[in-house]
């Protein structure tokens, strides 16, 4: 009996893509031009935003606390000194 398993070579097209360089910028502005600032603008309103709700939310609930005498606990002292803590860390944010 005859084996009947035959191997045939495929077609493998080794190329190489890195040898290629490309003079123009992969990210493109809406006029079609290159913009590099674009991704660093989005960035800092993101941060600019969050920063916004930091110093507000955290900021609103020292005050409630400062505010109503019923809260004067231990518990929320140790969560205001928190609180006090992360608003530093939106202000300096925003330098």
């Amino acid at each position: 009996m005859e084996d009947a398993v035959t191997s045939e070579p495929s077609d493998v097209n080794i190329s190489s893509s890195s040898n290629t360089t490309s003079t123009e910028p992969s990210t493109r502005g809406l006029t079609g031009h290159a913009s590099a600032a674009h991704p660093v603008i989005v960035r800092v309103i993101i941060l600019g935003v969050l920063a916004v709700f930091n110093v507000g939310g955290n900021g609103f609930t020292l005050v409630t606390i400062r505010l109503t005498p019923r809260l004067w606990t231990k518990t929320n002292f140790i969560l205001a000194s928190m609180l006090v803590a992360d608003v530093l860390t939106g202000v300096l944010v925003f330098r």
